[in-house]
């Protein structure tokens, strides 16, 4: 027990993922992915499934979703800008139910449309009342400007619409949090696939303690 705590005490810093194997997650590299995942989870579990499960938002402010199933856990880490790190998980045998969800395009391309008519409608009417007072020249620098700044925020719309609308699969975790893994459209599939293998494994781990599974 001392040597745990004079272990503990040695242990100073921040949380962080190293750029080069962020970068190689990403791409769905599996060492890469296996050595992220096992700053969290203990030397004794096996590892079975890591998977790069996409990019909440856009551009430098996305957030990066990862996920992992072992014989024990399934787990989540997700990354964002400016050394956000997020990691979560849940026992297997507490796991009662998941929803994988892929919600409709209709609502992103609506709010997409009204956002891209909004910075039509701002910047040219901030370039027509500039120049009848500044002229030509000092109204195109502003509305450039105001131009610039609403799509610096695209990104943020992005990623507030993905929080509002959820992609992807949610895990109910019996006395726990829900273990929510946020995924693209186009990793769906790699969602599913986790899912039926957190079914799979979780006979198998409630075999092994011997408990009867929730009803």
């Amino acid at each position: 027990m001392n040597e745990i705590n004079n272990r503990a005490n040695n242990l100073r810093g921040e949380l962080k993922i190293q750029s080069s194997i962020l970068s190689r997650a990403i791409n769905n590299d599996s060492e890469a992915l296996f050595t992220m995942f096992k700053q969290f989870i203990p030397e004794n579990e096996k590892i079975y499934y890591t998977q790069y499960m996409g990019r909440k938002g856009l551009w430098f402010i996305g957030t990066h979703s990862f996920a992992c199933l072992t014989d024990r856990r399934v787990a989540d880490i997700s990354i964002g800008a400016f050394g956000e790190v997020l990691y979560q998980d849940g026992y297997l045998e507490f796991v009662n139910s998941s929803v994988i969800y892929q919600p409709s395009k209709l609502c992103l391309y609506l709010l997409f449309g009204f956002w891209l008519i909004l910075i039509l409608v701002v910047t040219t009417s901030v370039h027509t009342s500039l120049s009848w007072n500044f002229g030509t020249g000092v109204s195109a620098f502003f509305s450039l400007i105001i131009f610039s700044l609403f799509v610096l925020l695209t990104p943020f719309i992005v990623k507030a619409y993905y929080a509002l609308v959820k992609c992807g699969i949610v895990f109910w975790v019996r006395e726990g949090v829900p273990l929510y893994i946020f995924s693209n459209r186009r990793y769906l599939k790699r969602a599913n696939w986790l899912c039926r293998g957190v079914t799979s494994c979780r006979e198998k781990r409630l075999k092994a303690l011997q408990v009867k599974p929730d009803i």
